[in-house]
């Protein structure tokens, strides 16, 4: 996943279940990390994704910090002797909430098509752009 956050060029179905995955998520931070996210990230931006209302892009945030709470509550439940893994989680957790905004801003930002409209153009336009970006 970090070393698919290096590529010139990524291509990412974002979808309501993409933004509430944690491993999607963090894929979707390594790409952020390694900079000009704007210029290598090629988002299709599916129906259920609802990016575009500021309401509804905050339930994203709502979702990520609801699953760090959940983890602290169940923690506290147990001895948090050996807890590693589960503090790396909770970690993850916190990043992603911390870099929604940003990144569901940047991808709302972008010009993006309908998956719709890449059905029908056999994905041209992005088969043409990341071709571009690989030319470079």
């Amino acid at each position: 996943m970090e070393r698919l956050g290096q590529g010139k060029c990524v291509v990412v179905v974002i979808s309501k279940r993409y933004l509430e995955s944690e491993n999607c998520m963090f894929e979707l931070i390594q790409i952020a990390k390694n900079g000009d996210f704007h210029d290598r990230i090629f988002p299709i931006v599916l129906d259920d994704t609802k990016l575009y209302d500021p309401i509804d892009r905050i339930k994203y945030v709502e979702y990520w910090e609801g699953k760090a709470s959940a983890l602290d509550e169940a923690m506290k439940r147990v001895s948090l002797a050996n807890m590693e893994g589960f503090w790396q989680d909770r970690n993850l957790y916190e990043e992603i909430r911390r870099n929604v905004p940003l990144l569901t801003n940047i991808i709302r930002d972008m010009n993006t098509l309908t998956a719709n409209i890449h059905t029908e153009s056999n994905y041209e336009e992005v088969y043409r752009a990341v071709e571009e970006k690989l030319g470079e």
